[in-house]
C-alpha cells in the first residue's frame, strides 16, 4: 500500500477520547491513531475509520468541525463483539486553508482505502463533505450510487459555493458525471422547494418522504443496498433523540430507525463508504447524540458483520427466480428472491447501446412489494426510474 495518504491525517486526541478504555470495549480492539509518528498498521484492514475537522460549510452549524473525537469518546466505549474484523482508525484530516483543499485531502484518503476494498466510515463535520466522499469515486472507472438520510434535498443553485445546504447539486453539476443514481430517504416535504422536487423527478432520482419511509422501513432497504456510498444527517433524528444540531427539526427518525438504516448499509456486499455529519457538541445535554452516533455506528459494523456477499449471477443455486410477465412492458421481467436473506433484486433490460457494458440487463436491489406490483401488472416505480436512466 502506498503511504502517502498518510499526510493528510493527524493523531486522535486521547484527552477527549479518554485514556481509560475497559478491556473487551471497542476502544481496546481498533487500531488507532494516537500518536504521531505511530501510524497503525492498514494492511488487511476490513473498515477505516476518519475524522473530518471541517464545519466551514456547515449552515449555522460550524462547531460540528470538533465532533470526530467527542464521537469517538462514545464509540469506543461500546463493547466489541466483531472480534473477527479488523478495524483502524486513521485520526483525523485537518481543515486545510481552504475548504477546496479539505476535500482534496478527503478525496484522496477515502480514495486509497475504497480502491484497496477497505470500507470507509467518515465522521464529519459538515454534510458537504459527501462531495469529496463521491469524489473519491472518480478514478474507480465505475458509475455511483449514492444515498443520503436526510430531511432536506441540499440542492441550491449553480452560482452557490459548496455548502451543507447545496452539495447535492455539486455532485449533479460535476464534470466528469459519473453519478448514476441519487436517493434521499426522510426528506420533510416542508421543507423543500416543489421546484426541487420537480428537478429530482426529471433526473429520475428518487426520494422517500420521512412519513412513508417511517411507516414501511423496509421499502427503503433496496436503495441503500443499490448503493456505493451513504450519507447520513444528524438533523434527520428527531430533535427530542438528537438535539446537538444547529438545524433541529421536531420531526425526523427515531433513533432506533436511524440504527436500523445504518444496519441496512452495512449489511449491502455494495455500499463502500459512509458518512456521518453535522454533529455539534456544544449542543449536546448529557452526551446524548454522541451516543446515538456510536451506537448507529455499531449497528453499521454490526451490518458489515453480516454480508453474505450473494449476487443472482453469482450464485444462482442460492436463489428462487420468478418470471413475471408484463402487459405494460411487453416483455418479463425477471425477479430473484434469495434463499439465505430472503432479499429481493430484479433485472432492467439494457437498450442496445449499454449492453456491453452492463451486459442484456441491470441488476437492482428490490423488494416483495415490487414483485407483487409486477404480478399485478403494474411496473414497479423502482423498475421504471431505472429504466428511463438507461434510455
Amino acid at each position: 500500500m502506498a503511504d502517502d495518504f498518510r499526510i493528510y491525517l493527524k493523531p486522535i486526541d486521547m484527552t477527549v477520547v479518554g485514556n481509560d478504555l475497559k478491556e473487551n470495549t471497542l476502544g481496546a480492539n481498533v487500531r488507532m491513531f494516537t500518536k504521531k509518528g505511530e501510524f497503525p498498521d492498514t494492511a488487511g484492514a476490513d473498515i477505516a475509520i476518519i475524522g473530518v475537522n471541517e464545519g466551514r460549510p456547515a449552515h449555522n452549524n460550524k462547531e460540528c468541525a470538533n465532533a470526530p473525537d467527542v464521537i469517538r469518546s462514545q464509540f469506543y466505549r461500546l463493547y466489541n463483539h466483531f472480534d473477527n474484523l479488523k478495524i483502524v482508525d486513521v485520526g483525523n484530516i485537518s481543515a486545510g486553508k481552504e475548504i477546496s483543499d479539505t476535500y482534496f485531502a478527503v478525496k484522496e484518503v477515502v480514495h486509497h482505502f475504497i480502491s484497496n476494498k477497505v470500507f470507509v466510515i467518515l465522521m464529519g463535520g459538515s454534510n458537504d463533505i459527501a462531495y469529496a466522499n463521491y469524489q473519491a469515486y472518480e478514478n474507480m472507472n465505475q458509475l455511483v450510487n449514492i444515498t443520503c438520510v436526510d430531511p432536506c434535498f441540499d440542492i441550491g443553485t449553480d452560482e452557490d459555493d459548496n455548502t451543507s445546504k447545496s452539495f447535492v447539486s455539486k455532485i449533479i453539476m460535476h464534470k466528469p458525471n459519473y453519478l448514476f443514481s441519487y436517493t434521499n430517504i426522510g426528506y420533510q416535504t416542508y421543507y423543500v422547494d416543489k421546484k426541487v422536487t420537480h428537478l429530482l423527478d426529471s433526473l429520475y432520482f428518487d426520494s422517500f418522504r420521512l412519513g412513508l419511509a417511517r411507516r414501511n422501513i423496509e421499502e427503503v432497504e433496496p436503495s441503500i443496498r443499490n448503493s456505493n456510498m451513504v450519507s447520513f444527517d444528524i438533523s434527520a433524528v428527531k430533535a427530542s433523540d438528537a438535539p446537538a444540531n444547529a438545524n433541529l427539526s421536531p420531526n425526523g427518525f427515531t433513533g432506533d430507525e436511524f440504527c436500523h438504516l445504518a444496519r441496512y448499509a452495512g449489511c449491502s456486499d455494495k455500499v463502500s463508504s459512509f458518512g456521518i455529519y453535522e454533529y455539534n457538541p456544544i449542543l449536546d445535554n448529557n452526551m446524548q447524540t454522541a451516543k446515538l452516533i456510536a451506537q448507529t455506528l455499531w449497528y453499521l459494523i454490526d451490518g458489515y458483520c453480516n454480508r453474505t456477499n450473494e449476487l443472482p449471477y453469482k450464485d444462482a443455486d442460492k436463489f428462487i427466480t420468478y418470471f413475471v410477465n408484463s402487459a405494460v412492458f411487453g416483455k418479463e421481467v425477471i425477479f430473484y428472491k434469495s434463499k439465505l436473506t430472503n432479499r429481493w433484486w430484479m433485472e432492467v433490460e439494457c437498450p442496445d447501446h449499454l449492453k456491453a457494458k452492463y451486459a442484456p440487463n441491470y441488476l437492482v436491489s428490490c423488494s416483495y412489494k415490487d414483485y407483487l406490483d409486477a404480478s399485478n401488472n403494474n411496473l414497479p416505480e423502482r423498475w421504471l426510474q431505472v429504466y428511463k436512466k438507461l434510455m
